[in-house]
């Protein structure tokens, strides 16, 4: 008999089945209290996310209406200053330069003896083509005397025969002629020899000085180096090319302001004078020329510049900030705010002027559209909005 059995203790039937129903209820209890634990735990975590969910209808988020203007723009373009006249100086004859009398840095004056060359063939031409003309001068004027003798004698009837006379008429002509062609000799022989003394061909200052004395120069041409460069700094050029998207915008007399490396903080101004009226096919650019006053000398050729020339857009445009855009590897979009909700308006963008930037898509001036666009707000989201100052 085991120790803990209990003798002669009979359990009725209906016990028995007490027993095992209170056992089914005691497991059951245990499972239902697991399964609410595990829903409210869900629901806890369902609370955070919702919670900390980037899209929620008690959230604000700043707001801005579309707006279309017609905004003064200007286009900040690069440029380099010229000088208004330049020339490249060459030699018109072979010869060695004898003196220089101007060198780099020098200011001249239109007509200034700039060097002497030496060409000794050119001063014996020039020496021949003198005494030619003497010659002939003196053969012209005893042809001449000879003439007018014999026309004198010729009144007398049978003194001069009519074939002496014509001859003596004759001869004079030619000789005439003779001096004619001595002189136009004698003239292209001066102005070879006048080639001899190289003059500036305008006030300017020198820039380039390529020979020194005893130098054999020659003739101008593409594979000859210039004896002198001469510069016009009074008065500078601007040139800059414009896109040919803003060409249309773009008007002689337009004003424009400019600065210079040289001098930061300094602005230059000035206005378009020419228009060249052709875009280059290789930069899809038209140039544009701006003449600058420099009475100091203040501005040198070949600075750059950086300009900004006003354009105007012919036509309003729509524009939001530029923080506004979203913009991500499918699409390019704003977040417009309608009735409470979102929509994802695709755009395209063009220009940005002072933290605006325009945009083309299917919106219209007053549209509300979130002022911070943001990947995490998707479409049909409810949201409350705060209209914000531009």
């Amino acid at each position: 008999m085991n120790q803990y059995s209990f003798p002669d203790m009979n359990f009725p039937a209906f016990s028995l089945r007490w027993l095992a129903g209170l056992s089914l209820t005691a497991a059951a209890a245990t499972l239902g209290g697991c399964n609410a634990t595990d829903a409210t735990q869900e629901g806890q975590s369902a609370a955070t996310e919702k919670t900390t969910s980037p899209v929620s209808a008690d959230v604000r988020y700043d707001a801005v209406r579309v707006t279309a203007t017609q905004p003064a723009q200007s286009l900040s373009l690069p440029g380099e200053l010229d000088s208004y006249f330049q020339t490249d100086i060459f030699p018109r004859v072979s010869s060695y330069v004898k003196v220089l009398r101007a060198d780099i840095g020098d200011h001249v004056r239109q007509g200034q003896v700039l060097a002497e060359l030496d060409a000794p063939e050119l001063t014996a031409a020039l020496s021949e083509a003198r005494s030619k003309q003497s010659v002939a001068q003196a053969s012209f004027q005893a042809s001449r005397g000879t003439f007018r003798r014999l026309r004198q004698t010729a009144r007398t009837a049978g003194a001069v025969s009519p074939l002496a006379l014509d001859q003596a008429r004759t001869q004079a002509t030619s000789d005439s002629l003779n001096v004619v062609a001595a002189r136009s000799h004698y003239q292209a022989a001066a102005q070879m020899a006048a080639y001899l003394r190289i003059t500036a061909p305008m006030a300017g200052v020198i820039t380039e000085r390529t020979a020194s004395p005893g130098a054999l120069v020659g003739p101008g041409g593409q594979s000859t180096i210039p004896l002198f460069r001469l510069k016009q700094l009074s008065r500078l050029r601007l040139r800059v090319a414009v896109p040919e998207a803003y060409v249309g915008d773009i008007h002689a007399g337009s004003p424009v302001q400019f600065n210079v490396r040289t001098f930061p903080g300094q602005n230059f101004t000035g206005k378009i004078d020419r228009v060249a009226g052709n875009v280059t096919p290789g930069t899809r650019a038209e140039t544009v020329e701006i003449d600058i006053a420099n009475p100091g000398e203040k501005l040198k050729p070949g600075m750059f510049a950086s300009a900004n020339i006003p354009i105007k857009s012919p036509k309003s445009s729509l524009y939001v900030p530029k923080s506004a855009v979203v913009s991500t590897a499918e699409r390019t979009y704003v977040i417009r705010v309608a009735g409470g909700k979102t929509e994802l308006v695709d755009v395209q963008k063009g220009d940005e002027n002072a933290g605006q930037v325009q945009v083309f898509g299917s919106l219209k001036a007053g549209d509300v559209v979130l002022k911070a666009g943001n990947e995490e707000i998707g479409k049909n989201e409810p949201v409350q909005v705060a209209m914000a100052n531009h």
